[in-house]
């Protein structure tokens, strides 16, 4: 568990601050000279615990191709990578954030324990500061790009998309993992995880009004968990090691929480396939071989999300083509 929060929540990038850190953002760019008939290109990126760091890896290969992405839509860990990235961090800066790990004393400091345990297990608090550290005040209006954070507003169970006022306070709701961390209250409305409702927002982008869309969606099939399975049937470990997770260990497999997001992974799984059938180009980064709290396989991640995408990046580069021309 101490593992799992320092992962995904490790990222300083300075001083606090009421705007985007000057390191790590690009200048403005000029784009006066864009055809105004390029169509308008949407980035959807999936929920999905530790695997959703295959999303830097696709981000990486779009920068370094000049595909240009004017609206991003992201659930859970697809919300976390897609406004840092529209905060202005470029993709080997978000690799370095990746790749940031903390000991079992630091990673601790990222948890206040709630007992009795009424609403979740982590109060959440410390969660959003180190949010803070990484962005700040700033607001949707001043990222680089449109983007759209999806979180699931637990009263009714409904689909809440953030685009306006701070976007911590959004990120913090759409991660908030259902029965681990407490719901995220923003004003008076409790949020839980973004995965619930919509963990592949394709169609939000749609209603955005973007013409393309390429959906990025690092939830696994049935099909690659039973591929798992089978493989790493006979490579358990039967040892003390072995026998002590199975007895004390809620976060080992087959145990408390395992159960739990396996659970919440199957109701996204057939949710997120429905969604993809909408998109322009699938990215489907198979990655058979993870567990959902497994931050610390990052490079893993990261390469496959990149070899995936350069293997449809002529795909990609036919949706940036000019919008044919209606004539009369």
């Amino acid at each position: 568990m101490i593992e799992f929060f320092s992962r995904l929540f490790s990222g300083n990038l300075g001083e606090k601050s009421k705007s985007r850190n000057p390191k790590t953002t690009s200048p403005p760019k000029d784009r006066s000279t864009e055809p105004s008939d390029r169509p308008k290109i949407g980035l959807a990126l999936s929920s999905g615990a530790a695997k959703g760091l295959a999303h830097i890896g696709v981000i990486q290969v779009l920068e370094e191709n000049g595909i240009r992405i004017d609206a991003v839509a992201g659930s859970s860990m697809g919300a976390y990578v897609g406004a840092l990235w529209c905060a202005g961090n470029h993709g080997l800066h978000l690799q370095e954030l990746a790749a940031t790990i903390h000991n079992k004393r630091e990673a601790l400091k990222l948890l206040d324990p709630v007992f009795p345990p009424r609403r979740g297990f982590v109060r959440g608090e410390k969660i959003r500061n180190r949010l803070y550290e990484s962005l700040g005040d700033i607001e949707f209006d001043e990222l680089d790009r449109k983007l759209y954070v999806v979180a699931t507003e637990l009263d009714n169970l409904s689909r809440k998309v953030f685009e306006t006022g701070p976007v911590v306070d959004a990120v913090h709701a759409s991660i908030a993992i259902p029965g681990i961390c407490e719901p995220v209250t923003i004003d008076g409305i409790d949020y839980t995880d973004g995965g619930v409702a919509d963990p592949m927002p394709v169609n939000l982008l749609k209603r955005a009004g973007m013409d393309k869309i390429i959906a990025v969606c690092v939830l696994p099939t049935t099909d690659e968990l039973l591929y798992r399975k089978e493989k790493y049937k006979d490579a358990e470990d039967r040892g003390l090691k072995a026998w002590l997770n199975r007895h004390f260990n809620y976060w080992a497999e087959g145990n408390l929480f395992n159960i739990q997001r396996s659970a919440d992974f199957g109701m996204q799984m057939r949710l997120a396939e429905l969604s993809m059938r909408e998109a322009d180009v699938k990215i489907h980064p198979i990655i058979c071989d993870a567990k959902w709290h497994d931050y610390a396989g990052f490079a893993k991640y990261i390469r496959i999300g990149r070899e995936v995408t350069e293997a449809r990046i002529d795909e990609i580069r036919t949706l940036t083509e000019q919008k044919e021309l209606v004539h009369a």
